[in-house]
């Protein structure tokens, strides 16, 4: 592919490759082993409530920096983190073995680092491609996200029942120290970075609280941003339901499966995600005039397959219905970041990211709290309905926003510039 040509996008993207799947195995066994501890759904969930909790506590502070800093730092720093974190884990079950509470602590160091260095990676591939490539570039990295998610699923399902979870973290922290090797190589082209670059403010002199309230005026205010990040918010309230934690209960209370089985339906709902994003790279003109439509179908779309996932009466069924999920959800993401980078003001991508990952975030986790709660006294085919019925109220309320349905990528028109000035 040409885009790989590019060595400082390729260096981001054999990066994702190396960190995203020691930290997809690090998950499976996580999530089976309190699971396998403890059988509460909610003591599953809590790994995703933990791990949502920090982006909300972070987020505005974590935007502000990465639009002050720079971001291959922001990066790199991060990785480190995360290695010394896992392993430190690694040290603790050695020491007083496997307790839930310290799973828990290093999950939410582990989100709190990834605050960061979630906006970081999406703010700095616009400084790495042309304009033009973004949503082939969003594309790419998206599917090789995927890829390697379905990968680890498939894989881990299988691994935890004879892989220890300690192998598991020391395979996750060699990934991470990787992956931060590699993204020390990359040299964004506009502005080369230099070593002194980590201590030395990138992009303005404001202090740290304005530049965050700057960041929400700026969001407040833009047409196309706003309605977007807010309808992101409401959809997050139905995601709560595909947490790992609720996804393994459906497989083995609603289906009577194992852990194979889960990790069957998360690599068939992973892989074709890969599909989806090669799709989207393969028409990127088409979505570009037709972002807002695109984004506003498959939320319906959502609805109705998470309704038929409700009632599947086999895991051959979720299997085909997990697959039928990747590929609008891959065209979706891929769109809805691409529309963010081409009409948010570069200086403000930091911000706008971290504060939509925070909302999404805390929304996600006390959906998942609730959805997890009512586990245990509802079936869990009927939580997976009531999901679906809130994907489609959010499709109901993005057809009714007038400059999210005729959004198109690339177009900074007036009514974007007037919101932005609002």
């Amino acid at each position: 592919m040409k885009l790989l040509q590019n060595r400082p996008f390729a260096l981001l993207w054999l990066a994702q490759i190396i960190s995203g799947m020691g930290d997809v195995l690090y998950t499976v066994g996580v999530m089976v082993t309190i699971f396998a501890s403890t059988e509460s759904a909610l003591q599953t969930v809590g790994v995703t409530i933990a791990a949502a909790l920090p982006p909300f506590v972070l987020g505005p502070i974590a935007g502000s920096l990465v639009d002050r800093y720079s971001r291959r730092w922001v990066l790199v720093v991060m990785d480190v983190l995360r290695a010394g974190l896992v392993l430190a884990l690694l040290v603790l079950i050695r020491t007083v073995g496997v307790e839930v509470w310290l799973i828990y602590a290093v999950v939410a160091g582990l989100a709190a680092a990834s605050t960061f260095y979630l906006p970081a990676r999406q703010a700095i591939i616009p400084t790495l491609v042309p304009r033009h490539e973004l949503v082939v570039a969003n594309s790419l990295i998206f599917s090789t996200i995927q890829a390697t998610m379905a990968l680890g699923f498939l894989v881990g399902g299988s691994l935890i029942l004879i892989w220890p979870l300690d192998l598991l973290l020391v395979v996750n922290g060699v990934a991470f120290m990787g992956a931060a090797v590699l993204t020390m190589l990359i040299r964004p082209h506009p502005q080369p970075i230099i070593e002194t670059d980590l201590l030395k403010p990138q992009k303005e002199e404001l202090p740290l609280w304005q530049s965050i309230v700057g960041g929400w005026r700026y969001l407040r205010g833009h047409a196309i941003a706003r309605p977007l990040i807010l309808m992101e918010m409401f959809e997050h309230i139905p995601h709560g339901i595909w947490t790992s934690g609720l996804m393994l209960v459906f497989a083995t209370q609603a289906l009577g499966a194992d852990t194979a089985a889960w990790g069957q339906q998360n690599a068939a709902y992973f892989g074709a995600q890969i599909a989806g994003a090669a799709m989207a790279a393969l028409f990127a003109n088409w979505l570009a005039r037709r972002a807002g439509w695109v984004i506003i179908a498959n939320a319906f779309l959502s609805g109705v397959m998470t309704i038929a996932f409700a009632f599947s009466p086999t895991n051959l069924m979720a299997v085909i219905l997990a697959f039928s999920f990747g590929p609008p959800m891959a065209i979706r993401d891929v769109t809805q970041d691409s529309l963010l980078q081409m009409t948010v003001e570069e200086g403000q991508l930091g911000r706008v990211f971290a504060m939509r990952n925070m909302f999404r975030n805390i929304i996600f986790m006390v959906a998942g709290i609730f959805f997890a709660w009512l586990a245990d006294y509802l079936f869990i085919r009927w939580i997976y309905a009531i999901g679906g019925v809130l994907y489609l109220l959010t499709a109901l309320y993005a057809v009714s926003n007038r400059p999210l349905r005729e959004a198109q990528m690339g177009k900074e028109t007036a009514v974007v510039a007037q919101g932005a000035q609002a």
